[in-house]
C-alpha cells in the first residue's frame, strides 16, 4: 500500500463526502434504509477534513520548533 500524505488524504476524504452527498441526491425517495446508511456515513466523515487541516497544522508548528532547537 502506498504512503498517502496528510493532505492527500484530506483530499480524499472531501471527495468522498462528494461523492456521497451526490449518491444521497440519487437514492430512491422510496429506499429510505440506503439513504439512511449514507446518511450515517456523511455524518462520520462530518468534520474530519477540517481536524485533518488542524493536526497538519500543528505538526509544522512542531518541525519548526524542532528545527530551532536543532
Amino acid at each position: 500500500m502506498n504512503r498517502v500524505s496528510l493532505a492527500d488524504s484530506t483530499c480524499r476524504i472531501q471527495q468522498a463526502q462528494e461523492v456521497l452527498s451526490l449518491w444521497l441526491e440519487a437514492t430512491n425517495k422510496n429506499d429510505s434504509g440506503t439513504a439512511n446508511l449514507i446518511g450515517a456515513i456523511i455524518s462520520l466523515l462530518d468534520g474530519i477534513p477540517e481536524l485533518m487541516d488542524s493536526a497538519e497544522d500543528e505538526l509544522a508548528g512542531m518541525d519548526l520548533k524542532a528545527m530551532d532547537k536543532a
